[in-house]
């Protein structure tokens, strides 16, 4: 095949398309339609359909009378409850105005109202001026059998008394007034939960007919059950209101854009105005400590009595020697609610010295994760001198659980921190590690950090095992002199480079520093005998990752890597070993300052080459690099402009010179194929030991199977990777040959053991195979 184009021509590749080819080697990404797939009914048409659903249940849209067809008369009008949806209402107030609009219609003498205080387990008697914060209440105790509106509060069942003074089941009565009649009415919301109380009476000896029980049980329902929307309303309105602020504040803590000493300030600044607090505390325990005690760092904004805004902050508490809410709840993990602190034996009588305030409620509760309590929320105090309340804790509730995002982030920055600082600790002490010794230095530096090659240097037949390995760092220098005729490389910062890089392969049987010295040569000696194909910054990205791909090889393949669990198989989804050459080689360099005298676009475009470069080495990835290059050369569509085809050849160079130990003459590649199988066997040793069934090429048990093994190794992977390369630069043609040599020599081995092909299109009997494993391990033994 002709040079497919004028050595002269340069080529320039687009850093984007090697980005590209790296992350994806061939893939084309699929047409995936956007479907809203939440949405099961399209927004037009939502309304009337949640119409149709709930039309059965509820009527949506009433049409009112015409007015010719109104009735005169006295009625209750349903629609007046609508009221209760409003975002602001006073719920006594209108039940007020509705008990007095009850008292027309069912011809009472009047009534009553009174609401349902839970936390006192008392009645309170309304009075007409409910907008008059100061007006006197009037409390009677919820219980049965005494006063009829205490037994209707803790029954929740209406009564109707058709004699009050001659019914002895309650010895006061109505309490205020002697009155003939009584119809009580309790308010229940859907809840269960009893909010008031409605009493009606008449001073003349009429019962009530069934029709009025029947509107008053009517409207007690709609009363109740609007209350507890208006209620449930309120207290949504107030948690989306906080999740809006809270949010926004969060957004700015985990940007970066503000302190945690910032944010936790400002977050209780408005959980306080939220629930009308008036002391907001956060604590954070310290899990790290051995002191046996649960020390936290505490964070509150003061008393809302204190003329200061500013906040403060505790640095350290000890809440396992303290009597409050907060050590109680630190070490239980259960939130409480505090009605009365002060009189609560549990806790000690805490008072501020600073403002004399005494501390009586507190809502506090416990931020946890899957290890327990990480942290504290209090609420001290409201404004109102009032205990916290059922709607209280649903809105806290909801401040703990942004709580336990900023402790749980907290905690993961502390790690970063620490992590990040003991990275810097091992580096500098992997650097430490790295530099070589000062007398290799010295003596590769003798010789202005090169040395005189071999005759044979040349050819692809030379191999290290042939002269002294110590030679290898000064013939690595020679090479990258060579190509780049030391224009870009210091001698000195290349020499130590060298020695640093051959220094961090392991003592492995195959995956060692001669194995990277042979990739490297072939490398050298494909690019010298093909130049001007590739710039500068592909050749240079080619031959450091020659020198680097099996950097810190352990030994074992990928698979074993995911079958133990490995550090790296979890840091990586795939070619594991290969990100994990390219991490290193990347430190080194930088370390090293290797191409310290390179333009900064250039050094980035090296190192993107090399990521792209020392992948394509996994063969699970040259196998798709192999099947998207051969339709290109067999049809002559190689295309030196296009960036992909040569991301394509460059994957092919890296698996040729990384398998090259297959093209040396047989002695030099028998001897190489022994020890892949010696670090096999280890690897199928340690499988074996683990329960698993080791591959065949890793079964120390079948290694009888050596040449065939080879042979079909030689065959679907090899050959076809040289073929594909000859076919571009015909000049490599001598690896073809020795590979082919290296295949035939293999077969006479088999047929020097006797031994017989195994071809997959051959079919062995079972009685046949034992006879010829039973003849192998004859001639074995």
């Amino acid at each position: 095949m002709n040079d497919p184009v004028p050595r002269t021509v340069k080529s320039v590749k687009s850093r984007l398309d090697t980005i590209n080819q790296s992350e994806d080697f061939g893939k084309r990404p699929a047409n995936v339609s956007r479907v809203q797939s939440h949405f099961l009914v399209p927004s037009d048409k939502l309304d009337k359909v949640t119409r149709r659903v709930i039309a059965p249940y509820a009527q949506i849209e009433r049409k009112g009378l015409k007015e010719e067809e109104v009735k005169e008369g006295t009625y209750l009008d349903i629609n007046r409850f609508n009221v209760f949806l409003e975002d602001t209402v006073d719920l006594e107030s209108l039940l007020y105005e509705t008990a007095n609009v009850l008292k027309t219609i069912t011809n009472s003498s009047g009534v009553f109202l009174y609401i349902v205080n839970k936390l006192k387990n008392e009645i309170v008697l309304m009075t007409q001026n409910t907008k008059n914060p100061e007006r006197h209440e009037v409390n009677i105790p919820i219980e049965e059998g005494k006063i009829i509106a205490a037994h209707v509060a803790a029954t929740k069942t209406y009564l109707h008394v058709e004699d009050v003074q001659r019914d002895r089941r309650f010895s006061e009565g109505l309490k205020w007034i002697d009155a003939k009649v009584a119809l009580c009415m309790p308010v229940v919301k859907p809840d269960g939960d009893c909010y008031a109380v409605l009493e009606l009476y008449r001073n003349y000896p009429e019962a009530y007919d069934h029709n009025i029980v029947y509107t008053v049980i009517s409207v007690s329902c709609w009363a109740g059950a609007a209350v507890h929307q208006a209620q449930e309303r309120v207290t949504l309105q107030r948690t989306a209101h906080l999740n809006q602020e809270l949010r926004a504040l969060l957004h700015n803590y985990f940007c970066d854009l503000a302190s945690l000493d910032t944010m936790l300030t400002d977050m209780l600044a408005v959980i306080k105005s939220f629930v009308g607090a008036m002391r907001s505390s956060f604590f954070i325990i310290d899990k790290e400590n051995v002191s046996g005690n649960l020390l936290a760092d505490m964070w509150d904004d003061g008393w809302g009595t204190e003329r200061s805004t500013i906040p403060r902050k505790k640095m350290r508490v000890n809440l396992s020697q303290e009597l409050t809410p907060a050590g109680l709840v630190a070490k239980t993990g259960e939130a409480i609610n505090v009605r009365d602190a002060y009189k609560d034996p549990r806790f000690s009588k805490e008072i501020d010295p600073t403002t004399g305030t005494v501390v009586r409620s507190c809502l506090v509760s416990p931020i946890l994760d899957k290890k327990g309590v990480i942290g504290v929320v209090q609420l001290t105090n409201k404004t109102n001198s009032q205990p916290f309340s059922v709607e209280d804790e649903v809105v806290f509730e909801v401040f703990t659980s942004y709580c336990s995002l900023i402790v749980h982030f907290n905690n993961m920055q502390q790690q970063k921190i620490y992590h990040e600082n003991l990275n810097k600790v091992y580096n500098d002490l992997m650097h430490l590690h790295l530099s070589p010794c000062r007398h290799d230095m010295d003596e590769i530096m003798e010789t202005n950090g090169i040395i005189l090659p071999p005759s044979n240097f040349k050819s692809y037949n030379y191999h290290i095992s042939e002269g002294s390995k110590e030679d290898m760092p000064g013939l690595v220098c020679h090479m990258f002199v060579e190509t780049f005729a030391d224009k870009k490389f210091e001698r000195e910062s290349l020499a130590d480079f060298t020695l640093t890089i051959l220094s961090c392969y392991r003592n492995n049987p195959y995956h060692n520093a001669e194995h990277a010295f042979c990739f490297t040569h072939t490398m050298f000696l494909i690019l010298t005998n093909n130049n001007g194909y590739f710039d500068f910054v592909e050749t240079a990205a080619l031959m450091l990752s020659g020198l680097c791909h099996d950097l810190d090889h352990p030994g074992y393949n990928n698979n074993f890597l995911s079958l133990c669990k490995h550090p790296l198989a979890l840091m990586y989804r795939s070619s594991m070993l290969e990100y994990h050459h390219y991490f290193l080689a990347k430190k080194v360099i930088e370390d090293k300052k290797l191409l310290i005298n390179v333009p900064l676009a250039d050094r980035e475009r090296i190192l993107e080459e090399m990521k792209y470069d020392i992948l394509c080495t996994d063969l699970a990835i040259y196998f798709q690099v192999r099947a998207q290059l051969t339709p290109l050369v067999a049809e002559c569509c190689f295309d030196w402009t296009d960036n992909t085809h040569r991301s394509l050849l460059k994957g092919i160079l890296m698996t040729t010179s990384d398998l090259s130990g297959c093209c040396k003459p047989f002695g030099v590649s028998k001897a190489i194929a022994e020890s892949v199988y010696e670090e096999f066997y280890k690897q199928g040793d340690k499988e074996r030991r683990m329960g698993y069934t080791p591959l065949s090429m890793m079964d120390r048990r079948r290694s009888v199977n050596q040449p065939a093994e080879q042979i079909q190794f030689l065959s679907v992977v090899v050959l076809p990777c040289l073929l594909l390369l000859q076919n571009i630069f015909p000049n490599t043609a001598q690896l073809t040959e020795n590979c082919r040599k290296t295949q035939e020599a293999w077969h006479e081995e088999i047929e020097i053991r006797g031994q017989k092909l195994w071809r997959q299109d051959d079919s062995i009997g079972s009685a046949s195979r034992t006879r010829l494993m039973l003849k192998a391990d004859s001639e074995i033994n």
